[in-house]
């Protein structure tokens, strides 16, 4: 099913551009979508090389050990999924381009860490034959038009819920958003109980956080009717936001109680 509001953004981009050269006059809907492009561009040239820095330290050490092979099987599954919503939508590639960029390096992780780990070569190619056949189910018409009962909640008249048909491709990108939460809300609790950010980096939090908030507002703009993905965007911001705050509180207490502690001895 075609958003209208997706296969808009060509034509948006065609009738700015004539403004500008025929009148001379931009429109602050204009404003808004260069800059929902520009920023757009920026998340994109950073997904170019956000892996690379893990990529090299494998091959550099010429070891995989201590990472976990799940954790990126799972991170290429979130991106088929969310590679396949964004194609099924015909979204502008300005929205979600990183994803595709991303995906290439994790391939590139999961066959070092197979490599390094001397996985089975069996297992892994099967590994790969399942994976690649849920990718060609993500990208099928058949699962663009699949609909199953879900729990559908709605606000408007209070919190409620109710069984309804659901497309399974929206399904699909909540159980993504809850996978987001899965994994950053344990890290969140933990901060706060042990105070210890010491092994967290700022920049790669900083990154996720401004990355994430970045995509709230270009698929606010040029998808404005897909609802899950800014919720989606706005949740892995609020949780990625969260921790850059506990590093910079919590790093910081750490170190004048460091420094407090050297005076006394």
């Amino acid at each position: 099913e075609m958003s209208p509001k997706s296969s808009a953004s060509a034509e948006a981009i065609r009738v700015c551009t004539a403004q500008l050269f025929e009148s001379g006059t931009v429109t602050s809907s204009c404003v808004t979508l260069a800059l929902s492009k520009f920023l757009g561009t920026l998340v994109i040239l950073g997904g170019v090389a956000f892996k690379v820095p893990q990529i090299l330290k494998i091959a550099k050490n010429k070891s995989a050990e201590g990472i976990a092979l799940s954790q990126y099987a799972l991170e290429l599954l979130i991106s088929a999924n969310t590679l396949s919503f964004n194609y099924h939508i015909n979204a502008p590639f300005s929205t979600y381009g990183e994803s595709v960029f991303i995906l290439l390096q994790n391939i590139v992780i999961v066959f070092q860490i197979g490599y390094y780990q001397k996985i089975s070569v069996v297992s892994f190619v099967l590994s790969w034959v399942v994976y690649l056949g849920i990718v060609a189910f993500l990208y099928s018409e058949f699962s663009r038009d699949l609909k199953l009962d879900a729990p559908v909640c709605t606000f408007t008249d209070g919190f409620s819920c109710q069984m309804s048909r659901a497309r399974l491709q929206d399904i699909l990108q909540v159980i993504s958003t809850l996978f987001v939460i899965v994994s950053r809300v344990p890290q969140i609790m933990t901060n706060f109980r042990t105070r210890n950010v010491a092994n967290l980096a700022l920049v790669t939090w900083l990154l996720n956080f401004l990355g994430a908030s970045i995509r709230v507002f270009t698929t606010m703009r040029e998808i404005p009717d897909q609802h899950i993905l800014i919720f989606a965007f706005f949740v892995s911001a609020l949780l990625s936001g969260t921790v850059v705050v506990q590093i910079i509180a919590f790093g910081g207490s750490k170190k004048y109680k460091a420094s407090a502690k050297d005076k006394t001895h």
